[in-house]
């Protein structure tokens, strides 16, 4: 056999044990490859995912700040009503009506009645006096305040240690309720 032959079967005996080697060495690429385009499609989703967390993220900023300050307002609000509340609540609005008749000409009116301390029973309650130290709102119906205070003295006579502080014009009934922001209230 001559030299260049020998050297032809060994390279082709090289070239056989290296098939293997190349076919596992190919197959090693491919699957590199089919990896790596799996990780750059994970990329890109992730990617997307990302920018999509931030925009709703921003969107959740936004919306927090904006939430905030409406709390604010509605929490202003609720301290004026709580406020406005109080202030009604502090003063006695009741009126007792006395006088369920009306003639065709009488208007309503609303009288402020007080009564003197000595003139309690000492079996009163003190938050009753009190009531009548601030003085009660009574409503009747009459032609003019004059008599408007009659109807109320024959009710609450001075010999009983009543007096008039105020009589006011109502117009109507008292389906709507009166304004009772009579004069301060004075001791009598």
């Amino acid at each position: 056999m001559s030299p260049t032959t020998l050297f032809l079967i060994g390279a082709m005996l090289v070239i056989l044990s290296l098939r293997p080697t190349v076919r596992r060495a190919r197959k090693t690429i491919r699957e590199t490859k089919r990896a790596i385009r799996e990780l750059r499609r994970r990329q890109q989703a992730l990617s997307q995912k990302v920018r999509s967390l931030a925009r709703e993220s921003l969107s959740q900023r936004l919306t927090a700040g904006q939430d905030d300050i409406e709390a604010t307002a509605l929490s202003d609000k609720l301290g004026e009503l709580q406020r406005r509340l109080m202030e009604l609540e502090a003063e006695d609005r009741r009126v007792l009506v006395l006088d369920e008749r009306r003639g065709l000409s009488e208007t309503g009116w609303i009288i402020c009645v007080r009564r003197r301390r000595d003139a309690a029973s000492p079996l009163e309650p003190d938050n009753v006096t009190t009531l009548w130290d601030d003085g009660r709102y009574v409503f009747y119906f009459a032609a003019d305040a004059a008599r408007a205070k009659r109807k109320a003295l024959v009710r609450f006579p001075e010999e009983a240690g009543y007096l008039i502080v105020q009589v006011k014009p109502h117009q109507g009934d008292l389906a709507d309720p009166p304004a009772l922001n009579l004069e301060k209230r004075q001791s009598a």
